[in-house]
């Protein structure tokens, strides 16, 4: 006959680590107490240990799914903390996180994504810019959709996002306050709502001051064309398409600033002594590019955290949007003009 393995305990956990019962305790009961390093450490023991509602059988089959469009391997940078965000909540709820990502042609054919038969999904994430009707598609399934750093306006569900409107007017106006009066901005305005909505707080910003925006500093793009001009190759044609440069720029994300300055600089052009530069998002990179970048910081962590809290509330509103406001990180790619 064969042996009954003998019941897991706290106790059993706490000799295996060399810690107190205490602090399994504090772990397992997601309280406070233990630090987020060592209540891992702990919940990896109980796991590989099979402890109460730890073991297989007993583990939640509820999941929620982010659903990743292909061009967000791009985005890393900005979207690495979101998924981080959802993943840390759904294990604190105890829900399985999973990310999936969509091809450009199964987007377009509108080919949701599978999951494993044994999973209940709870809802979707629509982490940035997709099909709208992708969008509807995964409404008909009946579970709720959340959409991040995104918002549809004819697409009835829940948004997280930025809010981009008041800043690009913050951006803006932090390059009209340090005297500068040729300003440009650049940015996909039709490629993403987020960078349209930036693009107005500029346009707002400058004639709220009465400062002239010149027609060719204004690069937003073509609408029938799905470029980020994140890239060098993708934005240099564009500057050289100006007659000549302004003593600002507002790009509408981090990584055009990023490339922007790349341009300028290969062309021997002081940063930020000829020509300023700030972006929007505060990617790592900011800090790390020379100079580092003056920008437009948002909080992915908690947009994250909100989007996992908006989705598995029990009276989830579609009509409700949240948006949240970005704080502007002075560094040294804007100078004051005398």
């Amino acid at each position: 006959m064969q042996r009954s393995k003998t019941k897991v305990t706290m106790d059993d956990i706490a000799r295996r680590l060399n810690i107190s019962k205490n602090s399994v305790s504090l772990a397992l009961g997601k309280k406070k107490g233990v630090s987020d390093a060592l209540r891992k450490q702990i919940e990896d023991a109980a796991r590989e240990m099979n402890y109460g509602g730890f073991a297989p059988e007993n583990i939640k089959s509820r999941c929620v799914v982010s659903i990743v469009p292909e061009y967000i391997h791009n985005d890393a940078y900005f979207y690495s903390d979101i998924f981080w965000s959802i993943e840390k909540e759904s294990k604190k709820n105890n829900y399985v996180s999973i990310m999936t990502g969509i091809t450009r042609g199964a987007e377009a054919e509108l080919d949701l994504p599978q999951t494993p038969p044994e999973m209940d999904v709870a809802g979707y994430f629509v982490i940035g810019i997709v099909n709208p009707a992708y969008v509807v598609k995964l409404l008909e399934t009946g579970r709720p959709v959340v959409a991040v750093d995104i918002r549809h306006h004819r697409v009835p569900v829940r948004s997280v996002t930025s809010s981009n409107l008041s800043g690009g007017f913050a951006a803006t106006m932090h390059l009209i306050e340090s005297g500068h009066t040729q300003i440009g901005f650049i940015g996909p305005v039709y490629a993403a709502q987020s960078i349209y909505e930036r693009w107005c707080g500029f346009k707002q910003a400058m004639d709220f001051s009465g400062v002239e925006l010149k027609g060719d500093y204004d690069i937003t793009g073509n609408k029938n064309e799905f470029k980020l001009f994140d890239a060098v190759e993708a934005l240099e044609p564009l500057v050289d398409s100006v007659e000549s440069l302004p003593t600002a720029w507002f790009c509408a994300g981090d990584r055009i600033a990023i490339s922007l300055i790349n341009i300028l600089t290969r062309r021997k052009i002081k940063i930020p002594e000829e020509i300023s530069v700030i972006g929007f998002d505060d990617i790592p990179m900011a800090q790390m590019v020379f100079p580092a970048l003056t920008t437009m910081r948002v909080d992915r962590r908690l947009m994250g955290k909100l989007a996992f809290n908006a989705l598995i509330e029990p009276r989830y509103d579609f009509r409700r949007n949240i948006n949240l406001s970005s704080v502007l990180v002075e560094r040294d790619s804007v100078r004051k003009v005398k």
